[in-house]
């Protein structure tokens, strides 16, 4: 059985983020790298079982192009706040198992109202959820990719030109593996306009 360092992994998918914010055309060949494991929208990587797509190689289409154009960004600076908050978040989503809300967790409050209580944020928030991936790179081009969401809403809070601070934590799950939360916001001041993104 393979033992996962947790912590080492939240840290490779945070230094990941910076990569792909700083670098973004870094991630190209990994993701063109995936092209031949599709058969239509189904995904068979190496090793894996088979798993069905929503949008097949559009998505990963759709995520070249953006690489190709985007343009380098700061770096975030990790806040233990932050960590603080995407761990709570995790573990609320293993111990209901509620997946049917995405960023309302059992208490009903959202990203920006449990960011909120531990630093007052400044110009932008937002969380992104990956589950499933077991290797950062592939945890962060999940994120990238967006596949299914229209609004590609992961991938915007990843290269938001505001961000600036954030927290990454990977916990394990009995059915899906993984699951990874990112919160990321554009700074911690004592007065701003707050922007809400997830």
């Amino acid at each position: 059985m393979e033992i996962v360092d947790y912590a080492r992994l939240s840290q490779e998918v945070f230094d990941e983020i910076n990569l792909a914010r700083h670098v973004p055309n870094s991630f190209i060949s990994s993701l063109i790298s995936k092209y031949e494991y599709f058969n239509d929208n189904i995904f068979t990587p190496p090793g894996e079982f088979p798993t069905e797509t929503y949008e097949g190689e559009r998505a990963l289409n759709d995520a070249v192009d953006f690489l190709k154009s985007q343009e380098s960004l700061p770096v975030i600076v990790s806040h233990p706040g932050l960590q603080r908050v995407a761990l709570e978040y995790a573990e609320d989503l293993v111990e209901s198992g509620d997946f049917s809300t995405p960023h309302i967790d059992t208490q009903d409050t959202t990203p920006a109202q449990r960011i909120s209580r531990v630093m007052r944020w400044a110009k932008m928030a937002g969380e992104c959820i990956e589950v499933g991936n077991k290797t950062a790179t592939d945890i962060v081009l999940s994120l990238i990719v967006d596949d299914g969401n229209e609004e590609r809403s992961n991938r915007k809070v990843l290269f938001d030109k505001e961000a600036r601070l954030g927290g990454v934590v990977c916990i394990p799950h009995s059915v899906f593996g993984v699951i990874t939360v990112v919160d990321i916001v554009g700074g911690e001041y004592e007065n701003s306009g707050h922007t809400q993104q997830f």
